[in-house]
């Protein structure tokens, strides 16, 4: 009890000694007055804050402790004269108030709550096929280190005026405009099957969707195998013809290689680097060379060989599909594929006796003929990249060489 009696004393005396002050050219001397509260009101956001401090009643022994050993429950006088050797020490004002007038420091920030207002970057917004950038806004910021400057100063030589809080100003990190520079058309790619099946139209269409609106982010990886997953009923795909081992055959998820190759022709216009594997035999959708075959083995894989995202857009109507790239613009005006054809394998004409009339009716007249299937010859191809810059080839890279089977021609006929 003497030592808390003894520290109480050499405030007081030291509160005594720094009664006398100067502001604005003016001599202002305060007589020490034990009872005197800090009383402030600010005014912020068209609002008026009133503080008044108030003693504050320990809870228990520790808190009392640490009551007394921050000056909490000192008069105003007391407290500033602490406030200043923390000033001295180098503290800021924040600090220095902090130690002794907590529940300033909760007033405060009160106020900044109400006033802080957050900016708003510009983000990518997805709608119909499109990608746009949104509105920035700026925001404001309470300036706290100019409040608590204020509020020192109005605690030490006094005032009526209100503090008059002000507030710095928040800009967005992404703008609009600068975002806007970051989603232009790069390529894009469309594939027609309007003589397809409903059920295999049904799976180019699904397998489309899955990708639609995705972003491949800078120096990122698009797998199109895991981006559509496996193509299977429980995911929603149907049976039509896949070819398997140079024929055409059943299988659910017949189409999804048509729906790679869209998007693979798509990136590969958009200037990115991409992985794929050619079929068996060449399917009829796309030239030799420009397929992207699609099983449990075989993927197609796109790399985001820019320094920005890549975002996609893959829109399905009336029997075609799109695909698009956007992300920011190319250094060339267009890059356009070339398949050249090396060699041709003709294909082979083959005519079988449909004794299990699979293609005729009974009432079939005996020696009529059905084409089954119409033949594709085997190529040998080289694909190139063409990159054009205002209209002037500039350069011409061979990407890949395929070798694809020939399909004989069958031709049924009744019995």
């Amino acid at each position: 009890m003497i030592k808390r009696f003894l520290t109480i004393l050499s405030v007081i005396s030291a509160a005594l000694v720094c009664a006398v002050f100067c502001y604005s050219e003016r001599r202002v001397v305060y007589a020490y007055d034990a009872e005197r509260r800090a009383h402030i009101e600010i005014e912020a956001d068209g609002k008026t804050f009133t503080y008044d401090d108030d003693i504050i009643v320990p809870s228990d022994f520790s808190v009392g402790e640490e009551i007394e050993k921050r000056g909490i429950n000192l008069s105003l006088d007391g407290k500033l004269v602490l406030v200043d050797e923390y000033l001295r020490g180098g503290a800021d004002y924040k600090t220095a108030l902090s130690v002794c007038f907590p529940r300033l420091i909760k007033f405060i920030d009160s106020i900044a709550d109400r006033v802080n207002i957050p900016a708003r970057d510009s983000e990518v917004v997805y709608k119909d096929g499109e990608f746009f950038a949104s509105n920035d806004f700026s925001g404001r910021k309470l300036d706290e280190n100019a409040l608590y400057l204020s509020v020192y100063y109005t605690l030490r030589y006094g005032s009526d005026e209100k503090i008059k809080a002000s507030t710095v100003k928040l800009f967005p990190n992404i703008k609009k405009s600068e975002l806007k520079e970051k989603l232009v058309l790069r390529g894009q790619y469309t594939t027609n099957y309007s003589s397809s099946t409903s059920m295999r139209a049904d799976n180019i269409v699904l397998a489309l969707s899955k990708i639609d609106g995705m972003c491949i982010e800078a120096g990122g990886v698009m797998s199109f195998n895991a981006a559509v997953g496996e193509r299977t009923a429980e995911n929603g795909f149907k049976t039509a013809k896949i070819i398997s081992d140079g024929k055409y055959v059943d299988g659910v998820g017949g189409g999804v290689c048509q729906a790679s190759t869209a998007v693979y022709n798509a990136a590969l216009r958009s200037g990115l680097r991409c992985v794929a594997n050619a079929h068996s035999i060449c399917p009829a959708y796309c030239d030799p060379g420009l397929d992207a075959m699609i099983s449990s083995v075989s993927d197609l894989v796109i790399y985001n060989n820019t320094d920005s995202p890549i975002y996609i857009s893959a829109r399905s109507n009336n029997r075609s599909s799109t695909v698009r790239f956007f992300g920011v613009k190319n250094e060339y005006d267009r890059i356009v594929p070339e398949s050249e054809v090396v060699s041709t394998e003709r294909f082979q004409e083959v005519e079988t006796v449909d004794y299990e009339r699979k293609f005729f009716s009974p009432d079939t007249p005996s020696g009529d003929r059905l084409l089954v299937a119409p033949g594709r010859n085997g190529f040998k191809s080289e694909t190139y990249l063409c990159y054009y810059v205002g209209g002037v080839l500039t350069k011409r890279d061979r990407i890949r060489t395929n070798s694809y089977k020939s399909s004989p021609q069958i031709i049924a006929i009744a019995p």
